[in-house]
């Protein structure tokens, strides 16, 4: 067997580092970063669910959105109505870095919109900006006080 040229080995090493690389960013990628329900009680009609390290407290009837086919694929729960798609209600989890907000924290009345919600905001939470609309005020107000870094 004839000495494999200096620039082969190296072309050689450097295809199978990259295959690596490639390898682990799709396993990477393939991590299942789902919300989950951390506390449900039925009787006071709250529900606590988890995304990320951030905690917030949601009505117990709304149900995670399949966002998979959506233009946008934030992690969001939704009333029961809505469908997976539509921007009109629910709780978003943003990512904090790249959230660009037209206002400042808080709660706003939103009635600009046919059949957007009257009341929608966000707070920071860990590294999540958590958006919250509704046509109820109190409620999206209780949600967006809620919304806190979990305790690892």
């Amino acid at each position: 067997m004839a000495p494999m040229p200096a620039f082969r080995k190296v072309r050689r090493l450097v295809l199978t580092g990259l295959g690596i690389a490639l390898v682990a960013a799709v396993l990477a990628s393939c991590d299942d970063s789902r919300s989950v329900v951390v506390t449900d009680s039925a009787a006071d009609g709250w529900k606590t669910i988890e995304y990320q390290g951030v905690q917030v407290d949601i009505p117990v009837g709304w149900t995670r959105a399949e966002v998979d086919n959506c233009e946008f694929q934030f992690e969001r729960w939704t009333p029961p109505d809505l469908p997976a798609c539509s921007p009109d209600g629910g709780v978003f989890f943003y990512v904090s870095a790249t959230f660009d907000p037209a206002h400042g924290p808080g709660i706003r009345h939103e009635a600009t919109a046919k059949g957007a919600a009257d009341w929608a905001g966000y707070v920071y939470a860990g590294d999540f900006a958590v958006y919250a609309a509704d046509d109820d005020r109190v409620l999206v107000q209780h949600v967006l006080r809620s919304a806190r870094a979990s305790r690892d």
